[in-house]
Formats: C-alpha cells, sequence, structure tokens
C-alpha cells in the first residue's frame, strides 16, 4: 500500500498502527508520495517511528506507480486532483482508497465510478463520519428503531477563523481547488451521516454567502470563491426533516451540535440516546449493543473495509457509491438560494 498525499494528519497512520497493534489483518505501508521532497522524507521518518520500517519516498506518483508493485493506493490530496491521480491508479492496475469528498464534483464521482468498473478495480472512500463503532453503532440503533421513526435531523456547526484559512489551507476556500469551498470538505461529512442513518435526501433549500471576502494568515491573503456560510433544510425520502447551518464566518462564540429526533427519543451522535421513558442509553451500551465487532478507530475501519473489499469483494459501508450520494447532496445545497426535488 501507498499513500499519496499533500498535507496529511497522522491519525491516518494512526489507523494502520491500530490494526497492526491490535494483530488485524492490515497493508504495509511500504511508499509516500508528495510533490515536496522534505514533507515526504518527514512523514516517513513519522512512519518509520510508528510502523518500524522507512517506506520509499516519491515526489512523483507516476514514477511510483511504474516502479512499485502495489496493491493499493490511498489517496490524500486536493479535491480537484481526485479523478485524474484515481484514473492512472486503476490504469496500472491498482486499487484506491480515496479521502472524502469523493471528488470536486458529482460529474467527476462519476467518471471515476465508471473507471472503477472499466478496470475492475476497487474504489472506496475513507469517510471518518459513518466508520468506527461509535457511528456504526449509531446508525444501525437508529435503523434498528432505537429512537422511533426519525422526525428531524439539526446539525449546527460554526467555526471562528477570525478570518484566517480553514486548517491552514487557503485552497479550501477557492471553489476550483475544493469543489465549492470550505463547506464541501466539511459538509460532506454531515450529508454522508444523514443519509447514512436516515436514507436518501429528497428535497432541499438552501440559502448560502460569501461575508467573509478577504482571508489571511499574515502572510498570504486571498479572496475566496467558495462560499463561508450555508443555510439549509431538507426533507428525506422517508418524510423526515432536517435543518443544517455551518459557517467559518462566525465571530466571537463558535456552536457545535447534532441532534437526531425521533418518535420515541432524541440521539445525540458521538454521546447517547435520550428515550422517551427519560432513560439515557450511553455510546458504550449502544456499541456494545449495535457494533462490539467493530474496530473503535475509524481510520483503521477504513483500511479494513479496503481489504475487504480487494480480498472478498466485500460491500463496504463508506463505499464509492454512498460518497457519490453524499457529494450529489452537497452540491445541490450550495447552488445559491436553490431548490432541488428528487425525481
Amino acid at each position: 500500500m501507498v499513500w499519496i498525499y499533500g498535507v496529511i494528519s497522522t491519525a491516518h497512520l494512526e489507523g494502520l498502527k491500530k490494526l497492526r497493534d491490535d494483530n488485524r489483518k492490515t497493508f504495509e505501508l511500504s511508499a509516500v508520495c508528495d510533490l515536496s521532497l522534505n514533507r515526504a522524507e518527514s512523514f516517513a521518518t513519522e512512519v518509520e517511528k510508528q510502523l518500524g520500517k522507512r517506506p520509499i519516498v516519491y515526489t512523483d506518483y507516476r514514477h511510483m506507480l511504474e516502479k512499485e508493485h502495489l496493491d493499493a493506493v490511498s489517496v490524500l490530496l486536493d479535491h480537484d486532483l481526485h479523478h485524474k491521480v484515481t484514473e492512472d491508479c486503476f490504469a496500472s492496475g491498482v486499487n484506491v482508497q480515496m479521502q472524502k469528498p469523493l471528488a470536486i464534483s458529482p460529474m467527476f464521482g462519476r467518471k471515476m465510478l465508471a473507471d472503477a468498473k472499466k478496470y475492475n478495480k476497487v474504489l472506496t472512500l475513507s469517510e471518518p463520519s459513518v466508520l468506527g463503532a461509535g457511528n456504526v453503532a449509531m446508525a444501525r440503533a437508529v435503523k434498528d428503531g432505537l429512537i422511533g421513526d426519525v422526525y428531524m435531523i439539526m446539525d449546527y456547526a460554526t467555526v471562528t477563523l477570525g478570518r484566517t484559512f480553514f486548517a491552514g489551507t487557503p485552497w479550501r476556500h477557492m471553489k476550483g481547488r475544493a469543489g465549492t469551498g470550505w463547506i464541501n470538505d466539511h459538509g460532506i461529512h454531515r450529508t454522508h451521516f444523514f443519509t447514512e442513518i436516515n436514507g436518501p435526501i429528497q428535497e432541499v433549500f438552501a440559502y448560502t454567502r460569501i461575508f467573509e471576502k478577504e482571508l489571511s494568515n499574515g502572510e498570504s491573503t486571498i479572496y475566496p470563491t467558495g462560499e463561508d456560510t450555508s443555510v439549509t433544510v431538507f426533507r428525506f425520502e422517508n418524510g423526515g426533516l432536517g435543518h443544517w447551518m455551518c459557517s467559518t464566518a462566525a465571530h466571537g462564540e463558535k456552536a457545535d451540535g447534532v441532534w437526531v429526533y425521533g418518535s420515541k427519543g432524541c440521539l445525540r451522535p458521538g454521546q447517547y440516546a435520550v428515550l422517551e421513558d427519560n432513560r439515557i442509553a450511553s455510546l458504550s451500551e449502544i456499541i456494545k449493543n449495535y457494533a462490539f465487532d467493530v474496530v473503535d478507530d475509524p481510520f483503521a475501519h477504513s483500511y479494513l473495509e479496503l481489504w475487504d473489499a480487494i480480498v472478498d469483494l466485500k460491500q463496504p459501508i463508506s463505499s464509492a457509491e454512498r460518497g457519490l450520494e453524499a457529494l450529489n447532496g452537497m452540491k445541490i445545497q450550495l447552488l445559491k438560494k436553490c431548490k432541488y426535488k428528487r425525481a
């Protein structure tokens, strides 16, 4: 296995280490690739520290594909590069795990799925919002009726950036690089989670704005083309409703919270469920009942899904198809002042 990346969190690496420490089936990280040699070398050092073996370093992924005999590649790049790198990997006979979002737009997402079929290769998505024991347990609990029929989902996420860059990356605020700006990068977590626990979204209405016209980290200044704020309402095919707001234009105080209301209770993802008899079901209890056999770490889970898809042809929870569905919902709600109704 190899990683092609720009800026990568060690959380992904820790997922592989978790599998190794638990003596689970996993990949050997044999190579890393980054345009920056210094960054690639630094990360290779961290890999050696955590996994015990130093991967080969490349700065050109095409050269790497020619030289290495790879089973899979995990791609962690700017969104506008996803479809091109994926096709090159498929053409070289290599399976792909893509970090969310699947692509810069639904059109390119559909191309990636078509290319996977054309080359007969596996394409999975690493979407931490639906993977790991906690997230899997919550989705299974809702589908099993723990809180009854889902009436409403409310999700609020406002970030106080102070007119700087989200995650230190200016490209996330530009449509040509991130698709629909920061909201696409963050929001795809949310739409994927929404559809995983309550099925397809049928209808969407959204207002979007770019409030902060200029962002700077003190060294670089950009003029964002991707929206920084979206206020959205939606309706699921099963009749449930949703209200979602996310923004990086907040000042003074941030907000963060998700509530899933059903006919028999309320689920607070990652925390607990409050049932209609006022009984509180803790997250650990929900995991014990619904996902006792699932690895805790979402990134570790993503590598298990990739392994199972390649070796056993097992359909992953975080599939490319589900990622495309989430991307469709994300894209529609970011068409300014739009109303969308699914046919």
